[in-house]
């Protein structure tokens, strides 16, 4: 396009509708795409190309990312990228696990401490991320375009698309990155947090192989380092399917902490209701809000008895259901297992 009011994209400054760096064109002033790839929610076809016309009426006033990023610093703008809506999240984070199952990665499945090691026989349900930037990156990309193509109106409205699901970010080719920018011997295991309607809400990410003592083995698929949203601390509901059944309210809930811990007890105790949260500190609220009125089993790892910071926390979830209790005039008991 001769005008100049209007922008071929490039890498720097990819089409906010497909992902892609070429073909497409933009306004100057990033209000209207022109896109060469997707019509699907298109707001009229171009008449000469037939190319998708996507007017970005919700795009707040901005300033130039770059400028935006020196002035604000890192920290700041990382935090001011809200997560996708649950749906959004859950739509990307299926997609990846559909295209990486822990199936196609023997040592995830098979492997010590595996899958099936743990009795986890669906391996579907659960992730692969290669080891290497190069086939994160592949997947990355693919994940992207599914979402331009399925969700063109949250890209529309969200010009910082895939940053806002946590894990994902662009660099400054305009390329998108799944997690560390690094290679990593060997693949891990993606895990799925889920929410009471069995939407992913985020992952953990569970390395794989021997590790030092002081090492840690989780980590959350996020980094807002990287500009892109933070997971935050969900819980996990790994009984999401018994919301709803007659017998619901006479289960007890057990809380374990880790999603594996917690799938592996939905499997072989069906009658306890199981959630798990991402550590002994996180989601004390939540936990005394869903087990309002039923028996309450603490599954949390043994190291509560020597670890006095452990302890401390698991002291203060216990005196939260207790005080819970007492306003409701509730007698219901907490129990520990170890």
């Amino acid at each position: 396009m001769a005008d100049a009011r209007y922008k071929r994209v490039s890498r720097a400054r990819p089409c906010l509708i497909c992902g892609k760096p070429d073909w497409c064109s933009r306004t100057a002033d990033d209000s209207i795409s022109f896109c060469a790839r997707v019509t699907a929610g298109a707001d009229r076809l171009s008449r000469k190309d037939g190319w998708g016309v996507f007017y970005h009426d919700s795009l707040k006033p901005k300033t130039n990312w770059e400028s935006s990023q020196n002035r604000l610093g890192t920290r700041k703008l990382a935090e001011a990228i809200s997560p996708a809506p649950l749906v959004i999240r859950d739509f990307v984070y299926s997609s990846l696990i559909r295209l990486s199952p822990a199936s196609d990665y023997r040592v995830l499945t098979h492997g010590s401490k595996g899958l099936l090691e743990r009795q986890l026989e669906n391996t579907q349900v659960y992730g692969g991320l290669p080891g290497t930037v190069a086939e994160r990156k592949d997947l990355a990309a693919k994940v992207r375009l599914l979402l331009n193509q399925n969700f063109p109106l949250f890209l529309r409205q969200n010009p910082l698309g895939l940053r806002h699901v946590p894990g994902f970010w662009i660099d400054e080719s305009g390329e998108t990155n799944l997690w560390q920018p690094k290679d990593f011997a060997k693949p891990f295991l993606l895990i799925p947090y889920r929410s009471p309607a069995g939407l992913i809400q985020a992952c953990q990410i569970r390395l794989t192989g021997k590790l030092a003592d002081d090492k840690k083995r989780y980590f959350w698929l996020s980094l807002p380092k990287k500009n892109s949203a933070g997971s935050g601390t969900p819980l996990h509901f790994a009984s999401w399917k018994k919301f709803g059944r007659s017998n619901f309210s006479e289960l007890p809930v057990l809380v374990t902490e880790g999603a594996l811990k917690a799938d592996v007890v939905a499997r072989l105790r069906p009658d306890f209701f199981a959630v798990a949260n991402g550590g002994v500190n996180c989601s004390h609220d939540l936990i005394v809000t869903i087990s309002h009125g039923k028996m309450l089993y603490l599954a949390f790892d043994s190291d509560y008895l020597g670890n006095p910071v452990v302890l401390r926390q698991l002291a203060k979830l216990i005196l939260l259901r207790n005080v819970a209790n007492d306003s409701h005039l509730i007698t219901d008991n907490t129990k520990l297992l170890s």
